[in-house]
C-alpha cells in the first residue's frame, strides 16, 4: 500500500531541499539531463528501515550474518518479495538504494587470487526506503511517498506520517531562497601507484595483448586525499562541473558516494533491459561550428570506433546472457552525447528479460562494463587483480536502486568520490591495447581522476 501527494515546487533545487530535511542515511539520486526520460527524475530517500551488506558470501542482514553462495539473489529476493504495488507512474517504488561493487564479480568467477581491501567497505550496500519523493522536472511537481511494503504500516499511519512530510516541505517551500556559500577544497592526493610501477605495468599488458592473451585492459590508479569540510558543498560543486544523467549523493555514516557518471550500466523496466556502452571522447569545441567539426572528427577516429564497437559487441553479450532469444538489439549506435567539457560516441544495447530472471541477473550480467575491465572481461580482470595491488571497491561497480517492483537504474560508478573515515578516494583506469602509448595512458588516469580532486578550487 502506498499513500501519496503532489506539490508543485517553485525554484528550490532539489539539492536545496535535500539539505534542509533532516532524516538518517539520506540519498540523493538526481539528474542534469532533465530534457529526456533518461534524466527527467530525481529521487530523494532517507530514514531506511533495514541494512543489507555484502563481504564476498559474508551476507549481513541488520548486522546479523549469513554464509550465502549467492549474495545478489538474496539482496533480491528481499527487497522485491512482496512485489510491490506498481501504482506510481514514477521510476521507483520504494525499495533498495545503494552499490554493487567492482569485486562482487570474484564471488561468481573464478578470478584467482584478490588484492586487499584495506578499507573494509563492503562488497554491496543496500538500505531499504519506503519514505521518500520523486522530482518530475518536466511537470515541476514534487511526489511525496510514504509505502508499506516492509513495515507492514496502517493506512492510517501512512497518512499520518504522510502529513508529516508534507508540512516539513511546504514550510521549506515558503522560504527564501537560500544563497549557496563557496567553499573551497584542497585536496592533495597520493596515488597507489607511481608513474614508474604505471608505466610497466602498460608495458606488460601490452605484451599480453599482443600474445593473444586479451584485445584490452583497462588499468587503473587510486588517488588518496584527506579531506576536510562539508561533503554535500563538496557535491553542490560536483554537479555545476559536470552536468550528466547520474549525479549521486549517498550519505551512509562513515561512507557517502558522491559521483556524476555520464553512463548507465544497466536499467531493467519490466522486461526491458538495456546497457549503454560509452566509449570514444573528445573535448567540446568553443564554436557550434567547431563543436560540430569535433563531432565528426569523433566518428572518423578509426581507433575510437573500434573500441567502441568492441564494447558494444561485448554489451550485445552481456545482454544475450539474460535476454529471451532474438530479443537482442541496438535501437542507438554510434550516436554522439554532449557534456559540459567533452562529448563521447554513445550506443545502446536492449533486450527483453527472461521471465525467470531478475533485476540483479541482469546487473550481474554486464558488471563490470568494458569501460572499466576490458576484453574478453574474465581475463582481463584476472590481469587487473594480478597487477593492481588494492581491490577496486564501488569503483567500476553500480551505483542505483533496485525497486520493489522488480525494476533497477544502476550508473556506472565511474566520475565518483568515495569518502569514507575523511580520506577521499577517487579512482580512474585507462583502456590499454596493442598500440596504446605508456606515458599518455598514465596521463589520462590521473586526469580524469584529477578533476574529480579539483572541484571547488
Amino acid at each position: 500500500m502506498k499513500k501519496m501527494t503532489v506539490l508543485k515546487k517553485d525554484s528550490h533545487s532539489i539539492n536545496q531541499l535535500y539539505r534542509a530535511l533532516t532524516g538518517e542515511k539520506k540519498v540523493l539520486l538526481e539528474s542534469y539531463d532533465n530534457n529526456t526520460s533518461k534524466g527527467r527524475f530525481s529521487i530523494i530517500a532517507r530514514n531506511p528501515l533495514h541494512e543489507l551488506k555484502v563481504y564476498q558470501k559474508n551476507f549481513y542482514f541488520d548486522g546479523v550474518k549469513s554464509v550465502e553462495a549467492d549474495p545478489l539473489a538474496k539482496i533480491q529476493h528481499f527487497i522485491s518479495r512482496n512485489h510491490g504495488e506498481n501504482q506510481l507512474v514514477l521510476p521507483f517504488q520504494g525499495g533498495g538504494i545503494g552499490y554493487v561493487g567492482y569485486d562482487t564479480l570474484a564471488i561468481y568467477e573464478n578470478l584467482g587470487p584478490l588484492p586487499p581491501e584495506t578499507r573494509d567497505i563492503p562488497d554491496c550496500c543496500f538500505y531499504i526506503y519506503e519514505s521518500f519523493m520523486i522530482f518530475d522536472h518536466q511537470k515541476k511537481q514534487l511526489t511525496l511517498v510514504e509505502d508499506n511494503t516492509y513495515s507492514g504500516r496502517s493506512a492510517e499511519q501512512l497518512t499520518n506520517d504522510l502529513e508529516k512530510v508534507k508540512k516539513e516541505i511546504s514550510l521549506f517551500l515558503r522560504q527564501d531562497n537560500p544563497k549557496k556559500a563557496t567553499q573551497k577544497f584542497n585536496l592533495d592526493y597520493q596515488s597507489n601507484l607511481d608513474k614508474e610501477t604505471f608505466i610497466n605495468l602498460v608495458n606488460q599488458a601490452k605484451r599480453k595483448i599482443h600474445e593473444g592473451d586479451c584485445f584490452q585492459i583497462v588499468l587503473s590508479q587510486r588517488l588518496t586525499a584527506s579531506f576536510t569540510g562539508d561533503s554535500f558543498s563538496y557535491y553542490e560543486e560536483l554537479r555545476l562541473l559536470n552536468k550528466t544523467p547520474y549525479l549521486y549523493y549517498l550519505d551512509f555514516g562513515e561512507t557517502k558516494i558522491i559521483g556524476s557518471s555520464p553512463e548507465s550500466l544497466v536499467k531493467v523496466e519490466g522486461q526491458l533491459v538495456t546497457t549503454n556502452p560509452i566509449a570514444g571522447t573528445i573535448k567540446r569545441g568553443k564554436t557550434s561550428g567547431e563543436d560540430e567539426y569535433l563531432a565528426n572528427e569523433l566518428l572518423r577516429d578509426e581507433k575510437e570506433l573500434a573500441e567502441h564497437r568492441m564494447l558494444v559487441d561485448l554489451g550485445r553479450n552481456d545482454i544475450g546472457k539474460v535476454a529471451e532469444i532474438g530479443s537482442v538489439s541496438v535501437p542507438v549506435y554510434l550516436t554522439i552525447e554532449r557534456f559540459r567539457y567533452v562529448m563521447h560516441i554513445v550506443s545502446v544495447v536492449s533486450g527483453k528479460l527472461k521471465t525467470n530472471l531478475t533485476a540483479l541477473d541482469a546487473l550481474k550480467s554486464v558488471l563490470p562494463a568494458g569501460t572499466v575491465s576490458g576484453a574478453p572481461k574474465l581475463r582481463a580482470m584476472e590481469r587487473i587483480y594480478q597487477w593492481e595491488n588494492v581491490r577496486r571497491g564501488i569503483y567500476g561497480g553500480a551505483v542505483g536502486y533496485l525497486s520493489n517492483n522488480g525494476d533497477c537504474d544502476f550508473a556506472l560508478a565511474i566520475r565518483t568520490m568515495i569518502l569514507h573515515k575523511e580520506q577521499a578516494y577517487v579512482q580512474a583506469g585507462a583502456g590499454i591495447v596493442f598500440d596504446s602509448v605508456p606515458e599518455s595512458e598514465y596521463l589520462e588516469t590521473l586526469q580524469k581522476a584529477k578533476a574529480l580532486l579539483e572541484v571547488g578550487k
